[in-house]
């Protein structure tokens, strides 16, 4: 793991591959953004014992559990605990400490335990921000088009709290209560998005919790009695005064720094050797339990719903037929071999078909049957494609104004070259489209934003049908070149000049003129015309 970013990232998602290339931005285009190999086991491991360090969980000082502890909660082998414990002492995080065990490294000793501490906060910083954001247009989509009973039923699950006050319990809770308010409000993009950031999720109210006292407990707990109250009556003002007030308790009582310093404090009482053999033994439990993280998707399942994805976008066909394994293998790094398992499933599925003389071809099915394609579900809803409008409207303006302040000369440079390139004439469309895309990404990277990526990592289906289908209709932003190039430049200027205030602006204004021009095609009552996804989508790498 090299660069803040890609740290950033690896926390957030759990695992070390990137699916994105941050280093070159300059051949972005749908195919690019999906993952190509899982994460070794060892490598998840690490990473979930990175989280611990960096969230203060194991606090510089501590002493880790034994390999063979470890390996048992895990459900892994000896030697994959010791290869992520091995890459750990490479990267400078922990050591080995003769006669105490393995250690976490005191901070005045590792530079590179200060940026993991530096970078976990960000996330956490970002996550606070975003969350609030994503529970205002939860909320607000449940109260719009939930039935009765559904809000009734949301109602009940927001207001059955926990009896206990454990804090990783109480944690837990808070992604259960998310979930179960994105499953109501029937919004697929809403319901992943929160799956997927989970584990950051459960990291940050994990922080913010242990650094809470019984009065904050018992103002959010007051306050999530009025959302469920509000829920029940339909009572759009009062739920959302109810989320402004639970952030605004998160936010007063700045829990994210005080967390810190209880960090700092627990390893002068580790230096000391100032706990007890009982509170060694509970915090060690609490740490395996920590670990026992879930097993990597097997390679055969990611697969199988990649290329389940690329078939109903368009992406794996070759005329009629698939793409041959051949090719598929080499898209994704992976041999022949768990290609040919992949397709074995999707065969039995039903969704493609072989025969000697046509090679293997998909089925015909409905866009919206296909397993886990966004893309579908935005063909068959225009509603989704407003949803993605106003995540990436709040996502892009956050991000145009970091980068304007935390931009480096590289980032600055590519955003000029990318400009220039835009400004030529006899663009394809679908160069325009991969260029557009390309800006926004490269703003993200100058940004430090991982949540930005991630979630673009995440939607990466619905991030193509939204930028083909924005940028080809000309109800929206087909047809505007010269429109869409004034937006770019003003935004990339601001940047350049380091002008934060002056890039959200503008970016705020690039945003707000699409996701206007959603919401009167959403009242209008329009629909996607049907094959969208296939007749927009480029062709594959390689084709």
């Amino acid at each position: 793991m090299t660069g803040a970013l890609q740290l950033k990232l690896a926390l957030l998602r759990g695992e070390t591959p990137c699916p994105m290339d941050l280093a070159d931005f300059g051949r972005l285009a749908a195919i690019d953004l999906r993952t190509q190999t899982r994460s070794a086991r060892s490598d998840r491991l690490a990473v979930a014992m990175l989280g611990l360090i960096a969230s203060g969980r194991l606090p510089p000082g501590a002493r880790l559990p034994p390999e063979r502890r470890i390996a048992e909660a895990a459900s892994a082998s000896r030697v994959c605990v010791r290869s992520a414990l091995d890459r750990l002492k490479i990267e400078g995080y922990i050591e080995a400490v003769q006669g105490s065990g393995t250690r976490v490294v005191a901070f005045e000793r590792s530079e590179r335990l200060v940026q993991l501490v530096r970078a976990n906060q960000e996330n956490l910083e970002d996550l606070q921000d975003f969350v609030a954001f994503l529970d205002r247009c939860v909320v607000e989509q449940l109260l719009r088009r939930a039935s009765d009973a559904a809000l009734d039923r949301a109602a009940g699950q927001v207001a059955a709290m926990p009896l206990d006050r454990d804090l990783q319990a109480l944690a837990d809770d808070e992604i259960r209560l998310r979930l179960a308010l994105a499953d109501a409000s029937d919004s697929p993009i809403y319901a992943m998005i929160t799956r997927q950031l989970a584990r950051g999720i459960r990291s940050l109210f994990g922080s913010l919790l242990r650094a809470a006292d019984g009065a904050g407990f018992d103002r959010l707990a007051e306050e999530r009695r009025a959302l469920a109250g509000a829920l029940a009556r339909r009572d759009a003002a009062g739920a959302l005064a109810a989320l402004a007030n639970r952030a605004a308790v998160l936010r007063d009582h700045d829990w994210t720094r005080i967390a810190g310093e209880r960090g700092l404090r627990d390893e002068a009482v580790l230096r000391r050797d100032g706990t007890s053999r009982e509170d060694a033994t509970s915090r060690e439990d609490a740490i395996l339990r920590d670990l026992a993280v879930a097993s990597p998707e097997q390679l055969k399942d990611r697969l199988t719903r990649e290329i389940a994805g690329m078939i109903a976008t368009g992406h794996a066909r070759d005329g009629a037929r698939l793409l041959s394994e051949r090719r598929l293998a080499a898209l994704f790094g992976v041999s022949r071999a768990s290609v040919r398992e992949a397709l074995a499933a999707l065969k039995a599925e039903g969704s493609v078909v072989a025969d000697e003389r046509c090679g293997t071809r998909a089925v015909d099915v409905p866009m919206a049957s296909a397993p886990d394609a966004l893309t579908s579900l935005a063909a068959a809803d225009l509603d989704h494609l407003q949803t993605m409008s106003r995540l990436r409207g709040y996502l892009e303006v956050w991000a145009a104004s970091r980068a304007a302040a935390r931009g480096s000369e590289r980032d600055f440079g590519d955003l000029r070259r990318i400009l220039a390139e835009m400004r030529r004439s006899h663009l394809s469309p679908r160069r325009r489209i991969d260029l557009d895309l390309r800006l926004h990404l490269t703003i993200a990277r100058a940004a430090g934003s991982a949540v930005h990526l991630y979630i673009t990592e995440v939607l990466r289906d619905l991030m193509t049908a939204y930028f083909d289908y924005s940028l080809t209709t000309p109800s929206i932003g087909g047809g505007r070149d010269a429109m869409l190039l004034s937006h770019h430049t003003q935004i990339v200027t601001a940047i350049l000049a380091r002008d934060p205030v002056g890039a959200g602006r503008a970016m705020a204004e690039h945003c707000g003129a699409f996701s206007d021009r959603y919401a009167a095609l959403v009242a209008e009552g329009e629909m996607l015309p049907c094959g969208l996804a296939g007749d927009l989508a480029p062709a594959p790498a390689g084709a």
